[in-house]
C-alpha cells in the first residue's frame, strides 16, 4: 500500500510540476502551485514520516492556507519581514540531535551529502524548506488573488539595494532562523574551500542562523572544509575567516573544530568519479592506483547512506 501511495503522489508531483518544462515565463495559475505544494508535502509525510513527523499534527491544506495568506498582494520587493512566521511555526517538527547540517555555498552537493535526513538535516531537509526548495513564488496585487502568475518576474533570494526584502528572501530568513535556534547536541557546518573567504559573514548562514545558534542547547560545532575533487583549495581551516568563524562560536560557549577535506565527503565524491586523480593511491612502483580496500570503504559508504 506505501508503493502504491507513493507512486500516486509522485505521479500527481510530476503532472503539476509539468511547467517547470517549459519555458521559465510560462504562466502557473496559483491552483497549479497548490497542488505542486500539497503533493509536495504529502510526499515529505509519507517518506519521513515514520523518522520525525510521529508526534507531529501536519496538515498540509492548512500549511497552504497560510502560505498563501502571506505571500497574497504583497510588494515584490517590500515584503513584510513577519509575514511567514504562522507557517514557519506551523511547519516546525522533530530533528534528531546531532544532525543539524548548516551551511553556505555548497548547495546542491550538500544535499547529497544529508542523503534526505538519513545522515544530516540541511533547512531543505526539514518541511519548512523542503516546501519551498527550488520554488519561484511572490505577491502580485494585480491579480485577483493576489499571487504573480509569472513567477520568473519574482525577485529571488538574492537581492540588490533596490529591492531588499522578496518574497524568497523573506521566507529564507525567516525559516533559517528557526531551523538555528532549534538545533541542539553537536552541529556541522559545511562550507567551500574552493571560495575566499569560506565563511563570508553576508550571507544567510551568518545573518540568520549563526547568531540564532543557541549555546546553551549547542556544545559542539564541527566546520567541514569541502572542495570539488578538481577545484583549487583557497581556505583551509587556518584561514582567517574560519578562525573568526570558530571565534564565534568560541563566544557562544561552543566548541569549535574544523576539518580539512573531510574523508567522509572525499569518497562521497569519489564514489561518483573513481578514476579521479585525487581518489588514487600512489604506489610503491610510483603508480596511481585505486585500492581494494579504497574500493571497499567507498562501496560501505554509499551502502550506509541508502539503508541507514
Amino acid at each position: 500500500m506505501a508503493v502504491v501511495f507513493k507512486s500516486i503522489v509522485l505521479e500527481a508531483i510530476f503532472v503539476v510540476s509539468s511547467f517547470a518544462c517549459v519555458e521559465r515565463s510560462s504562466r502557473r495559475e496559483t491552483a497549479e502551485w497548490r497542488e505542486l505544494f500539497l503533493g509536495k508535502c504529502l510526499l515529505y509525510k509519507q517518506d519521513y514520516g515514520p523518522k520525525i513527523l510521529c508526534n507531529s499534527s501536519i496538515d498540509c491544506s492548512d500549511l497552504w492556507s497560510k502560505v498563501k495568506l502571506a505571500a497574497a498582494y504583497q510588494p515584490k520587493c517590500n515584503f513584510s519581514i513577519s509575514a511567514y512566521e504562522d507557517f514557519v511555526t506551523a511547519s516546525q517538527h522533530f530533528v534528531p540531535e546531532n544532525k543539524f547540517l548548516f551551511w553556505e555555498g555548497v548547495y546542491p552537493f550538500v544535499m547529497w551529502y544529508s542523503n534526505s535526513g538519513n545522515k544530516y538535516y540541511t533547512i531543505s531537509d526539514t518541511l519548512t524548506g523542503y516546501l519551498f526548495d527550488n520554488i519561484e513564488w511572490c505577491g502580485n496585487s494585480s491579480e485577483h488573488d493576489g499571487i504573480e502568475k509569472y513567477p520568473s518576474t519574482c525577485p529571488g533570494y538574492e537581492l540588490g539595494p533596490d529591492c531588499q526584502k522578496s518574497a524568497q528572501s523573506v521566507f529564507w530568513e525567516t525559516a533559517s532562523l528557526f531551523y538555528a535556534r532549534h538545533a541542539y547536541g553537536d552541529v556541522h557546518v559545511m562550507l567551500n574551500a574552493s571560495i575566499s573567504p569560506a565563511f563570508p559573514t553576508d550571507s544567510y548562514f551568518g545573518n540568520y542562523e549563526l547568531p540564532n545558534i543557541n549555546g546553551t542547547k549547542v556544545k559542539k560545532a564541527t566546520i567541514l572544509m569541502v572542495h570539488h575533487l578538481d577545484d583549487p583549495v583557497l581556505e583551509t581551516c587556518s584561514s582567517e575567516s574560519i578562525k573568526n568563524l570558530q571565534g564565534r562560536f568560541t563566544e557562544k560557549g561552543i566548541s569549535p573544530s574544523c576539518i580539512d577535506n573531510p574523508r567522509d565527503v572525499q569518497m562521497l565524491m569519489c564514489s561518483e568519479n573513481s578514476s579521479n586523480s585525487n581518489c588514487r593511491i600512489t604506489s610503491g612502483a610510483n603508480r596511481s592506483m585505486m585500492t581494494p580496500y579504497f574500493i571497499f570503504q567507498i562501496l560501505c559508504f554509499i551502502l550506509l547512506n541508502i539503508f541507514v
